[in-house]
């Protein structure tokens, strides 16, 4: 019931506020009659007082109590509906074959009044089998009407008064519920009996009888059922009367037989079947087609709130009356079903028409998944082309514009690669505070557990690769080279620094820095000069010069210098870190395959002041000074800065293709 009319979930909370209501006028109505004496027949003013109480306590667990009731009826109802049945049981498609079976007997009679009989009953039965379904759904409904007005009976039982108008209404409850389990046997049970009676043509265990007893036997079941609320009633029960008239019934058959034996018209034509298919099947085949093919997922209402763009559902005055009352749909809450929003999107934009208003914003999370949870508005839906207002659950806003892939170039801002309901691919553009969650991947921990989330996210990334998120748009990627961050596209620029281009599963671009490379730890002081030669000639196998004296004090920094017998040096540097510079220099690989930059340096002698305890020692009036031996190189590289942070940028709408 709430899932179905949701708006009275809500009411309900205004039933219980005016049952309160009324229940106190009621109780301040007896009150005053008790000043007219022994004329008025007044109740004791005590008991009124505590009953009112009593129920006004009633009225606020109306719901909480009658589901409670509803608990004890479901036992009943729970084990007739868990019943098995054997493997012959109904299915309403079963009635072809009694069909088949009973024309099988007309024709052995060779008796065209058995024909009509057989035609009538078995249309006659078909109607009433369904006019069962809709009293057996009157009924559901029925129980759910009194479950929510429970508050309204409760306020009569506050006064002897109202007293019996309450207990009527109790009596009202046990009758329906005894109903609904009543509704669960006459329904099974005529299942059970088109299942079982439907290959033998009718016929009894003592081979007696036939397919028009049967017919006869069933008919009179389902007449049965419709009317046993009238037979409980005629027992003293309060049970609410529902169906309908013979007369529906009865125009029904009359309508039916009339198409199938018309002259003029054969029954392919009244169902709008086939030009060459005859009889009945034909006719029925013809229909199931031309219905199916017209009688979309709520094309009515697509086409009420499409302006522009062709139609799905029929024309002519159906169409008319069926778009009526889809625009009367669409303004009172309904959706449209992803193939209604795929009939527009996925066309070319001079033909697809356009959906806007609110009932795009409620329609598009059923073609874009993406969307949903998103509380979305200013939502545009033509040929191609989607864009939306967004509002993610933390309340940030972002703007979304959405282009089809069949329909437009790669875009050149920040993007994403998004899949529609209908399989469609989209370029998805999302500026704004909240544009974030249309571009990030799920968090990282580093934990190896995380491979397969890992191949799946970045379907590029090298086997044995671990993601640590570290920041908003940044991971940190560590493989059998080392580490590198990875910066998202979306928050950042692409950087100057070598890197690669990594695509995420969801169509962002990921600036993958190249991994820095690492000198090894070199020893301080004169005492370690040997080994530190060693390891550099072990580290870069490809310097042939001579080399005197390593210094790795800035190996941290991204570099590191050796000094020559001669006096000069050579200063190496990262070339994940540093640019290149202008002047001469070389480029060498190291051990772990990672390149560095080296610039040559000449000897050279620099004067350097004296400090003692950390001040200048002066020699009289001027600072006394040293000559030490140093290097002189012509150029020094710039360090690349880390990625700037992307602002907001326009989502500059891709070209078209031709």
């Amino acid at each position: 019931m709430e899932e179905y009319f949701p708006f009275i979930a809500k009411a309900f909370d205004v039933m219980q506020y005016m049952a309160w209501a009324v229940l106190f006028l009621i109780t301040v109505w007896q009150l005053f009659r008790i000043f007219g004496g022994p004329i008025t027949e007044a109740e004791n003013p005590w008991q009124l007082v505590a009953r009112s109480a009593l129920f006004a306590f009633l009225i606020g667990y109306a719901k909480p109590i009658f589901m409670l009731t509803l608990d004890i009826a479901r036992a009943p109802y729970t084990a007739l509906m868990d019943l098995q049945m054997t493997a012959e049981d109904f299915t309403f498609a079963g009635l072809q074959q009694v069909i088949n079976n009973g024309l099988v007997t007309v024709v052995s009679v060779i008796s065209i009044v058995g024909l009509i009989l057989m035609l009538i009953l078995v249309i006659s039965i078909g109607w009433n089998y369904f006019k069962l379904l809709l009293e057996t759904v009157e009924r559901y409904i029925v129980v759910g009407v009194l479950c929510y007005t429970s508050p309204l009976a409760f306020a009569m039982g506050g006064s002897k008064a109202t007293n019996q108008v309450f207990k009527s209404w109790c009596r009202m409850v046990g009758s329906q519920l005894l109903l609904l389990v009543l509704n669960v046997w006459f329904l099974r049970a005529f299942n059970s009996s088109v299942g079982q009676y439907v290959i033998n043509g009718g016929a009894l265990s003592t081979g007696q009888g036939s397919i028009f007893l049967w017919f006869f036997c069933v008919l009179a079941f389902l007449k049965t059922a419709q009317k046993f609320d009238s037979y409980l009633a005629a027992m003293g029960l309060n049970v609410a009367q529902t169906g309908s008239s013979m007369g529906m019934e009865m125009l029904m058959a009359a309508r039916v037989l009339s198409g199938a034996a018309g002259s003029a018209r054969s029954a392919g034509s009244v169902f709008k079947g086939g030009a060459t298919a005859t009889g009945t099947g034909a006719a029925a085949t013809g229909f199931a087609a031309g219905f199916a093919s017209k009688f979309k997922g709520n094309s009515y209402v697509r086409d009420a709130v499409v302006e522009g763009g062709s139609r799905m559902g029929m024309g002519g005055g159906v169409g008319f009356v069926g778009r009526a009352f889809g625009g009367m749909a669409a303004r009172n809450g309904a959706t449209l079903t992803a193939e209604s929003v795929a009939s527009v999107a996925a066309r070319a934009e001079a033909v697809s028409g356009t959906i806007a208003g609110d009932i795009a914003d409620r329609s598009l999370g059923n073609y874009m998944p993406q969307m949903q949870g998103h509380t979305l508005k200013n939502t545009q839906i033509t040929g191609g082309h989607i864009s939306t207002t967004s509002t993610d659950p933390n309340g940030k806003t972002s703007s979304v514009e959405m282009y089809s892939t069949s329909q437009f170039e790669k875009p050149t801002v920040p993007h994403s690669v998004v899949t529609a309901a209908d399989g469609s691919s989209w370029y998805q553009i999302a500026t704004g505070e909240g544009r974030g969650v249309f571009y990030d991947v799920p968090e990282f921990t580093g934990s190896p557990a995380e491979e397969t989330q890992v191949a799946a996210t970045f379907p590029g990334a090298a086997e044995g690769t671990t993601l640590r998120t570290v920041g908003d748009g940044v991971i940190e990627a560590t493989g059998e080279n080392g580490s590198a961050l990875w910066y998202n596209s979306a928050y950042y620029e692409e950087p100057d620094a070598p890197h690669t281009i990594m695509q995420s599963s969801n169509g962002v671009d990921w600036y993958a820095m190249q991994h820095q490379a690492e000198a090894p730890a070199f020893e301080q002081g004169e005492a370690a000069a040997a080994y530190n030669r060693a390891a550099f000639q072990n580290f870069m196998p490809g310097y042939d010069q001579q080399v005197s004296y390593v210094d790795g004090s800035e190996r941290e920094n991204g570099h590191f210098e050796v000094r020559h017998p001669d006096g000069s040096g050579t200063m190496f540097y990262d070339n994940a870190r540093y640019d290149a510079p202008r002047g001469d220099y070389q480029v060498f690989e190291d051990s772990q395959g990672q390149q560095w930059i080296a610039i040559h340096g000449d000897p050279s002698v620099e004067r350097r002041p004296v400090y003692e305890n950390g001040k200048p020692v002066y020699d009289g009036e001027n600072v006394k000074t040293v000559s030490v031996e140093s290097v002189r190189y012509k150029s020094t590289p710039n360090r690349y800065g880390d990625p700037e942070r992307r602002g907001d940028f326009e989502p500059k709408a891709p070209k078209r293709k031709r």
